[in-house]
């Protein structure tokens, strides 16, 4: 089902394939409603032996917030989750030859539609920004090996440095502050004349994905997939138009049609 709403809005905003740029989650947006987070991929891999399963459910556990408190203090606990989760891969002696074969014995799926959807945006040379709280090492690697690390792909999420300097891990992108992701100098370039932006999330916090102050020239398209009944008036209240019952990129490419 697609629910629109905002419409006023909407009719304002006329896409073409040089006056907007993509802002995208990644677990559960780009891949499928039912697969599990980029992170998950390592735990289930079993390529990192029980001990790493078992301090990585304790840290995860011990983390773990009610929907009750305050963002800041959300955003403080995941903080401390990936820079744990950081140590320990490095403690497990993760690299290279284990990412690559966690990756590909995974059971993440693309969300239907998806090759086409970047194929798409890099045939249209529009920009791709993914903002996820997951591993980039993995988003990286699942994207390389489903073809479609297209050089319009920017990422900004957590990373493990392969080569033991724990200083260069970046483990600081939550669902609380992606709207303060500080982007290259490459990518403000590439998108500073570009007046509109389409963001696609799961969860009603990836909204925050961009700052209130675009929010204005930003086509909102959220996912939801569970509880649907029990939330689906938070989701028509949070994006412009949200898409139920396993949608694909290929409704989403008829919703922003820019040709």
């Amino acid at each position: 089902m697609k629910y629109i709403q905002h419409k006023d809005k909407l009719n304002k905003i006329k896409l073409d394939k040089d006056n907007f740029y993509v802002v995208i989650d990644f677990d559960r947006t780009i891949t499928r409603a039912n697969s599990i987070s980029g992170w998950r991929v390592l735990y289930y891999s079993d390529l990192l032996g029980e001990t790493f399963k078992q301090k990585y459910m304790k840290i995860h556990s011990e983390t773990e917030l009610s929907e009750s408190e305050s963002n800041e203090a959300k955003q403080k606990a995941f903080e401390e989750r990936f820079m744990a989760y950081m140590d320990l891969l490095r403690e497990c002696h993760f690299n290279e030859e284990i990412l690559k074969k966690a990756v590909e014995k995974t059971d993440l799926a693309l969300r239907d539609g998806a090759e086409d959807f970047f194929k798409e945006m890099y045939e249209n040379h529009i920009p791709v920004i993914i903002i996820s709280c997951s591993i980039k090492n993995v988003v990286e690697e699942y994207l390389k090996q489903n073809h479609i690390d297209y050089d319009n792909i920017y990422i900004y999420a957590n990373y493990f440095d392969m080569n033991g300097k724990k200083e260069n891990d970046v483990t600081n992108v939550t669902p609380y502050n992606k709207n303060k992701i500080e982007f290259s100098k490459k990518l403000k370039e590439v998108i500073k004349h570009k007046k509109y932006i389409v963001l696609l999330g799961d969860i009603t916090d990836d909204v925050n994905m961009v700052t209130k102050e675009k929010l204005k020239d930003t086509v909102t398209i959220g996912f939801l997939e569970k509880n649907i009944e029990a939330n689906l008036e938070k989701y028509k209240k949070t994006f412009d138009i949200v898409l139920t019952n396993q949608a694909s990129f290929k409704q989403v490419l008829e919703i922003i049609d820019f040709k």
